[in-house]
Order: C-alpha cells, then structure tokens, then sequence
C-alpha cells in the first residue's frame, strides 16, 4: 500500500507556533474550573488512520497528504515529503 512519509521541522518557529501545530495534528486536553471538567480537542490526525514512528514524523494514507500540508505550511514550518511502500496496512486508527 502507498502511503506518504511526512518529516517536519519545528526548531525555527516561536514556542507559540509550535504549540499550535502540535494542538492541530495531534490534539490536546483543555482543564476548565480547576480541572473538574476535562475536554479532549481533536486534532487533525484524530480523524485519519496515521503512524507516528518517531518525533517529527508521520505516515498518513496519499489522499490525506495535504490536509497535513496546509497546516504545516500555514505556520511556516519546514517540511519533507516521501512516497513509501507499506507491506501491509496497519495504521492505527485513534
């Protein structure tokens, strides 16, 4: 199965970038009244089977290539893109 790898580079941005990145792919955890409600946000990868092998890298189906992209290149960051062979389909779905 083809699947694209995606590399990306956060070390040039500002901390508050990189926070809003990381929130937009991945998600995160809001505390309200001193933590009695919790509310899970989702983010982008929520929503789409991926693989994150290490820090920095994701492995997404083609099809979801640019919805990755568009936010990645909306804070500026810096980014890799490979086509890959996946033997067999394991994406994990959350």
């Amino acid at each position: 199965m083809n699947a694209k790898l995606i590399c990306y580079d956060l070390s040039k941005l500002s901390q508050v970038n990189k926070v809003e990145i990381k929130r937009a792919l991945f998600g995160y955890v809001e505390y309200s009244n001193n933590a009695a409600y919790t509310y899970k946000r989702k983010g982008i990868l929520d929503n789409m089977p991926s693989i994150k092998p290490i820090k920095a890298v994701i492995i997404v189906r083609n099809e979801d290539e640019k919805a990755i992209i568009k936010i990645l290149r909306k804070y500026r960051a810096k980014y890799y893109t490979y086509s890959v062979e996946i033997p067999q389909w394991k994406f994990i779905k959350k």
